[in-house]
């Protein structure tokens, strides 16, 4: 009877490498997709449609409360609807401000509500310090940066 016990322990440590393994995978994939929980994040725009964003100016995308966001496009708020699923997003119809701002600036914002229009999924990077939003292609149409309140 002890001969089955010795063989048990012998086959534990290849079993507990083989557990940790898969919780690690499973921890990694829930922080490079995107089904976490968005809910009370803020994000910094870092690049919009591949170019850098106007110097001084917050382009942030948060996600203040279950399905719905708001922000600053550059120059005017923004805010409506989402949808997160896993790691798919569609953004509803956004409602914004109206102000008028350098042209630079206005492009900037076009670009980015054009993005989020296009958006159909999400990737959290870096141990979800970064956030990429994809629309139909392989290159995302924005990269965000957490942004940490001290």
């Amino acid at each position: 009877m002890k001969r089955p016990a010795a063989k048990t322990l012998r086959q534990a440590p290849v079993l507990l490498p083989a557990a940790i393994l898969v919780l690690w995978a499973a921890s990694a994939a829930a922080q490079t997709g995107s089904g976490a929980d968005l809910t009370g994040s803020a994000w910094l725009a870092g690049k919009i449609g591949g170019r850098g964003v106007v110097d001084g100016a917050r382009t942030t995308l948060e996600f203040a409360e279950a399905g719905r966001v708001g922000g600053n496009a550059g120059c005017n708020r923004y805010f409506g609807p989402v949808s997160v699923e896993e790691d798919t997003v569609a953004f509803g119809n956004l409602a914004a401000t109206r102000m008028m701002c350098p042209p630079a600036l206005m492009d900037q914002e076009e670009r980015f509500m054009q993005a989020l229009r296009e958006a159909r999924r999400l990737e959290l990077e870096g141990d979800g310090e970064k956030l990429l939003v994809y629309g139909d292609g392989s290159e995302p149409l924005i990269q965000f940066t957490r942004i940490v309140e001290k």
